[in-house]
This record gives C-alpha cells, structure tokens and sequence, in this order.
C-alpha cells in the first residue's frame, strides 16, 4: 500500500531505461493487501505525458520464485491524479503480493496508444511480511479441521443411522412378505370357500337366486288374481296360461285391440262334456274356459249384448207383422239321445218367451234381433202346419210366429233366410262404415263432421 498520500514517483521515460529505480520510500508492499498502489508522476525529458489511451504492465519474480504479469489500462482515479498532465496511479492485484521477501524482479511496462511500448522500468522493493494474515491462515487450518471433525462426526453418525434404517428396513420387508403370505394364504381360502361345489356361497347365492326366481314367477302368477286381467284381444286371453278360475277377463278387441269387439270374460272350469261354441264360451289354452259376463257391459254395447243376434226371414206377405218369439229345449224329435229322454220325459223343457225386436227391409222381409245368448247357428225354415218359422241346433229350438200368414207366399221365401250374430263373430258389433259423412265448415281453421242416418 502507499505510505505517503502526496508522495508522488516521479519517473522520466527517457531517463530510466536500463535502470532499476528504488521505489521503498514510496512503495512497500504487505502480504494480504487487496489493492495496493503507487502514485506516479509521468515525464518526459522533465515534461508531463498525456497517458490518456495508455496501459501499464506489471510482473516480475517474486521471492519464492513465481513468476506474474499483470496489465491493465492507465487510470486516474485517485485524488490529485490529471491522467492529462502525467499525474496517475498505478494498482496492483490481490494476486501480486502473496508472499514475503525481497523480490527478485520487478519491472512496470508502459503502453502507449498505438499499442507500443514506450519504456520499461525495473524497480526494487521488498513485500513486508504481515503476521495479522499469516493467523488468519492459521485460523482458517484450524476452522478446517474443525469442520473436517465435524463433517466426519456426521458422517459417522449418518453412516450408524443409514445402518438402523437398513437393518430396520430388512426387518420390515422381512414382516410384510410374512403378512403378504398370509393374506394371500387367506384370500385363497376365502376363494375355495366359495368355490365350494357343495356348500360354497356361489353355489348357495345360485340357490338363492333360483329359488328367488322361482317366488316371482309364483308372485308374477298370482298377483293379479284379485282384479280383472286385461288383453289386447282374445287369441291372446286363449294363450296366457296363468288364468285361473273365478278370474276376470277383459278383452279390448276379438282379433285386434281396436276392432270394436271387446268382451268381459268370466274364468271358469270347462264342465265335462262341453264343447264352447267359441263366441260366448271361450276355450283357453290352459284348459279352462272364459264365459261371457252379461253382468259387466259397457253402455255402447248394452244394444249390442240385449239385440246382437239377428233372424232374417223372407216371408213374402207384402206386410210388417209383429214377430213373437218362443225358445225352448228338447222338444220331441230332438233329444240327444232318443225319444223321450229329455229332463222332462216327452214334451219341450225351459220354454222362454225371448224378447226380440224387429226391423223391415221391405214389406217381404223381416230381421228378427234377439239377445246373442240365444244364438243358434241353423237357417231359419219354414213349418206349414205351425205357420211359423224354425231354428234348431240340436236340442235347442227358435220358435218365429208372424201371426196368420199365407202359405204358399211364405214357401215362395224357403232358404232365402238366415240366422247370425249381428256384425259377424264376435261380442260386441263391428262399427259400419257411415253413409252419409258430411263436412261442416266453422270457421276458415275449423270444420265439423257429422255422420247422419
């Protein structure tokens, strides 16, 4: 470092070439220095040198034999430096004075602008020996090995933890392959249990949802016992299996859902020796039967049910008689199984008076509507000796009585007539199509339909 502040060196570049300039009053180097400097002032032939652009080198071999060399630019930066005027201060490193002794060379370099060099100039001095530094060294050994005990102690330690942590680490792997065998050992058993073919719980939950299925199929045959079962027509009553007698049947069409002939149906059990008819006793699949309720109709088919069978006799007599209507039951001649074997012995048995209605196509024709229970499937004919006309269907009989008739006229009509349910088969009529549709205009968005005669 500089011993005085306003001491400067003054050095003429012309004067001291080859020469070694001795510069321990103004410069003394000390070991540990960070920046040490010397004030110079820069001449030429006793003139100042503008250094401005300049570079100064530095080096040498200090006193333990290591070489330096060191260059910076020239500088003025200190108080009373005019780089101008030559008046500048020269730096050195932390690098240079790392040793004590006496140097056994040193020189300073000086650059100008066009990068030549202008002078060279060897200098003498000593770098005094700083025992300050030299304890802090000793002190930095010591906090080294210091922190070397401490790293090692550490280290040792971490060294007898990495050991538990092992050894703990194998035990612990040890007990979880234990555990691991015995879960496994039980989740096998858990699976033979119940893959048991005998008493598993796949082979019992099997039974359960077999017997399970086997309750609803029950429950599914016997819920709806209690209230009418209703079909879209009546094949479909015929094939479902699950009816039982005293059931209650609702068919909303004969053969399709929405054809008009929809029925009640009361279910019963076929008695021996009945053949249904197929139109007010249905035989079913199951081999129960489904009988026509009278009890249950609906308003638009009361017409229907009171008036659905239909006797159309030609009679010839150019008038609109009044018809009277007798039924009855094994009348001689028709008994099954041969003269007088009917319930009463000889004679007709349950005679009814059939309540009936008539219409007349013309004045030769009459259609004779009874109620459909009464439904006999022979052709009206024609009896000259009762004046009357006849259905039959083995034992059961029709009696049609148009009052006094001419005979020969009602002869001339033999086989013109029939005896059928009106609207064909089935129970309630099949709807006709109108005859005199007409349309009825509103508004200009709205029109009317109305159907007459």
């Amino acid at each position: 470092m500089a011993l005085r502040e306003k001491a400067r060196l003054t050095l003429d570049l012309t004067r001291y070439q080859d020469q070694i300039l001795d510069i321990s009053g103004y410069f003394k180097g000390r070991v540990g220095d960070t920046d040490d400097y010397l004030p110079m002032y820069i001449t030429s032939n006793s003139l100042p040198v503008d250094m401005r652009g300049w570079k100064y080198e530095y080096g040498g071999v200090d006193s333990q034999g290591y070489a330096h060399k060191h260059i910076y630019p020239v500088e003025a930066n200190e108080r009373n430096d005019q780089i101008a005027l030559g008046r500048v201060t020269l730096h050195f490193d932390e690098r240079t004075f790392n040793v004590p002794g006496h140097w056994q060379q040193f020189f300073v370099r000086f650059i100008g602008r066009d990068g030549q060099t202008v002078s060279t100039v060897d200098m003498d001095f000593d770098v005094i020996d700083d025992q300050f530094f030299a304890h802090i060294g000793n002190a930095g050994r010591d906090y080294i090995e210091e922190f070397e005990q401490i790293l090692k102690q550490v280290t040792d330690e971490g060294n007898t933890i990495k050991g538990k942590l092992d050894q703990a680490g194998e035990t612990y792997s040890q007990e979880f392959s234990d555990w691991l065998t015995k879960y496994k050992q039980s989740l096998n058993d858990a699976m033979a249990e119940v893959n048991d073919p005998k008493n598993g719980l796949y082979v019992r939950y099997n039974q359960l949802l077999e017997m399970t299925q086997q309750i609803q199929e029950t429950l599914k045959q016997a819920q709806f016992h209690d209230r009418a079962w209703q079909f879209s027509d009546v094949p479909t009553m015929q094939s479902y299996a699950a009816l039982a007698a005293n059931d209650l049947a609702i068919t909303k069409g004969w053969d399709n859902y929405d054809d008009g002939h929809g029925a009640v149906w009361q279910i019963r059990v076929k008695h021996k020796d009945e053949t249904p008819d197929g139109t007010n006793v249905i035989a079913l699949s199951n081999g129960m039967v489904a009988e026509r309720n009278a009890s249950m109709v609906t308003a638009d088919s009361l017409e229907d049910l009171l008036y659905g069978y239909e006797i159309t006799i030609v009679h010839n007599q150019a008038d609109y008689p009044v018809p009277k209507v007798m039924y009855y039951e094994y009348a001689i001649g028709t008994e099954p199984n041969g003269l007088g074997s009917g319930p009463s012995g000889f004679g007709q048995a349950n005679t009814k008076l059939v309540p009936c209605m008539a219409t007349y196509p013309d004045a030769n024709t009459i259609k004779v509507r009874l109620p459909r229970n009464f439904y006999l499937g022979d052709a009206p004919n024609f009896e000259p000796s009762a004046g009357a006309w006849y259905v039959h269907d083995g034992y059961k009989t029709i009696k049609v009585s148009l009052g006094n008739v001419n005979t020969q006229l009602a002869l001339a009509g033999e086989g013109k007539g029939k005896s059928a349910l009106a609207g064909g088969s089935g129970y309630f009529s099949k709807p006709t199509g109108p005859t005199d549709l007409r349309a009825i205009y509103i508004d200009e968005h709205t029109q009317r339909l109305e159907w007459r005669n």
